[in-house]
């Protein structure tokens, strides 16, 4: 059975930073490899985040990460792209987004199923958190679907880490039709 779950244990977060290392370090080579040990995509800012995995059974098939903006703190979206913070929003920005090939997930239907228990965890979170937008980093090839979900771009496109390509976009979680996110509609 499909579920999205709040990852408590190390165990479960060591296996998200494992594989986050291989897609977005070994095969997109998107992030430095220098800067991680263990193989372990693991920042700074994954401390104070909730982490979502959605599995298939016991086997992990889409997650992300959502980083709490901390008081006098800039989120890694606002430091990469200079966006200053606006008085009276509560921003989080949503990092690494990734939903895995698998058996489970060899259609689109089914990721599109996976994102949905995804955004639907994210959206109890929002709730708890008051959180009124949502700031993430996208490359070229994944801004229509986050527009779609109705992130709008805030900025232009600028090199990452000294890597790759980024823009920055920004969703008024307000503006979301009481619902984050259909995609398959």
């Amino acid at each position: 059975m499909l579920e999205a779950r709040i990852l408590e244990s190390e165990r479960e977060k060591n296996e998200l930073y494992s594989i986050r290392y291989k897609i977005f370090v070994e095969q997109e080579k998107t992030v430095p490899a220098d800067e991680y040990e263990n193989c372990l995509l693991k920042d700074e800012c994954d401390e104070q985040a909730y982490h979502i995995g959605c599995y298939e059974d016991n086997t992990l098939v889409g997650f992300f990460s959502l980083i709490l903006k901390m008081e006098d703190e800039l989120l890694e979206v606002e430091k990469t792209h200079n966006l200053l913070p606006i008085k009276d929003e509560k921003c989080a920005e949503v990092m690494r987004l990734v939903v895995l090939d698998t058996p489970y997930t060899e259609n689109v239907s089914e990721k599109g199923r996976v994102i949905n228990l995804l955004f639907a965890k994210l959206k109890e979170i929002i709730i708890s958190e008051k959180i009124t937008h949502l700031l993430l980093q996208s490359r070229e090839k994944s801004k229509k679907m986050y527009e779609r979900i109705g992130f709008l771009q805030v900025g232009d496109f600028k090199l990452y880490r000294g890597k790759t390509y980024q823009c920055p976009m920004k969703l008024d979680v307000m503006k979301v039709n009481q619902r984050i996110v259909d995609i398959s509609q």
